[in-house]
Order: C-alpha cells, then structure tokens, then sequence
C-alpha cells in the first residue's frame, strides 16, 4: 500500500515517523504548515528562540532543510503552505483541511497522522483532520509525537521500564487520545524499536534541520543525542470502529501493551 505522512512541521516526519520514511513502496510526505507569512511579520516566539530574525528568510531556509532531511532517503514533499500557529490569528477548521489532504490521496494509500501529544495546535489540527478521512473510510495511523510526547520520557509500556516516581506518562497519552474522540481501547499500539544504526541514519537527517536541531533536545527528556530518546518510533491504528463524532470526547480506555 502507499503511505502519506502528514507532517504538521518541517521535521515532524523525520522525527516520528522514521521508519515509514525509511520503509519500502511509495511513501509521500505533506508537509502542512509550510506558508510564509507577509513580508515585515516580526519574528514570533520560536522564531526568536531559534535565532531566527526574518520570518520569511526562516521559513525558507526550514524548507530546504526538509528538501535536503527528505533526499537523505530518498523522499519528496507536498507543501501545502497554510501558516504556522505561530504566525496567524486564531485557529483553522478541520474540514478544509481534510478535503485538501483527500485530493492528494490514491486509492490504497495509508495516513500516517500525529496523535497530538504535546497539545501543539498545529499537530492536533492535523490529527483530527485525518481522524475525519478516517471515519470517511481512509486508513489512518496515529504517530506518537516526537519529541513533544516524550518531555517527561516514554511511557512504560513503550520503553520496558517503569517511569519516574510521580510520572504517568502512560496515563497521559491516554487521555490525550480519548480527548481526540477515538475509542481509545480499540485503538490497535504498535511500538518499534529502533537499532544503533537505525538512529544514527535518523540523527544524520535532523542534522539538516540546522536551524531546529538545538531547540529540539529541549523538548524531548533527554537530548536527542541520547540512545533512549530515539530508541522507539510509536504508533497506533484506528479501526473504524475507533473513531467517534468529533464532538463526543471519551474519558476512559487503556492502551494494550504492545
């Protein structure tokens, strides 16, 4: 089958969804929130932290970054230049969205979607836009966010340990996925690990986004660099029977073990 990666970011693919990128067949990556915003915008909050002073000249030199993450292996990008949180007032409607990402859709093509870990407005934009073709009848997979989710670690059942005292990470997760209105115990977990070299091909592409790379360790609870902060790609497969009215939002459900 063929395989769309919604990226929210101009590195979101690579940071979570590695292994589909790295995968065989036809892999197409959209990435969403590529749009410039008018010339003279000052610089937003993540724009300054990232050193950046002209929006515009920014948002150019993220896309080129991208070209460059993406023919490390072997992948092209859709952009589909709407704007950035950061760079516009208030918020967009899911359905727009979702009708744009289904003209690009082939029949027998797999969504891979963020799950909105993290509470970013763009990614959870994103997410219920695909959680929309979903319940039209598209196969979607949901991506664990990386690193956003894992600023306090991986849950347990992911990594195999048991989190920090005073952490429930898992717990977390959950809740942001029944927030999203799945039924968050028919949602079917896969967890892969990722090898030593799996990771360094991954950190050799995040090396492109050089005017992310630093800002990024601070996100995640370890620097990327670190062997635990990579060590897993997550996702989750929604069944239709997974997905609810978008404004019925569920409290309740365990994610299985993987």
């Amino acid at each position: 089958m063929k395989a769309v990666v919604l990226s929210p970011h101009l590195d979101d693919a690579v940071l979570s969804c590695w292994h589909v990128l790295e995968g065989s067949g036809d892999v197409t990556v959209v990435d969403v929130f590529t749009g410039s915003p008018p010339p003279g915008t000052p610089a937003p909050w993540w724009d300054r932290l990232t050193g950046a002073q002209d929006p515009v000249d920014r948002m150019r030199e993220r896309r080129a970054e991208d070209a460059r993450a993406l023919g490390l292996v072997g992948r092209d990008a859709v952009h589909l230049d709407l704007l950035d949180a950061q760079y516009r007032d208030g918020e967009l409607a899911t359905g727009p969205l979702a009708a744009r990402v289904r003209e690009l859709l082939e029949p027998d093509t797999v969504i891979h979607a963020p799950a909105g870990l993290g509470g970013h407005p763009d990614h959870e934009l994103v997410r219920d836009a695909a959680l929309e073709l979903a319940r039209g009848g598209w196969p979607v997979m949901l991506y664990a966010d990386l690193p956003h989710g894992i600023a306090h670690g991986w849950p347990a059942w992911v990594a195999g340990v048991p989190e920090r005292a005073g952490l429930d990470i898992g717990a977390d997760w959950v809740a942001v996925l029944a927030e999203a209105g799945v039924t968050v115990e028919r949602l079917v977990p896969r967890v892969r690990p990722l090898d030593v070299r799996a990771r360094e091909r991954k950190l050799s592409a995040l090396a492109e986004y050089r005017t992310q790379r630093a800002a990024l360790d601070g996100l995640a609870f370890v620097p990327l660099e670190d062997p635990r902060a990579l060590a897993f790609e997550v996702s989750w497969a929604v069944p239709a029977s997974a997905v609810g009215d978008p404004d019925e939002r569920r409290s309740d459900g365990i994610v299985a073990e993987a």
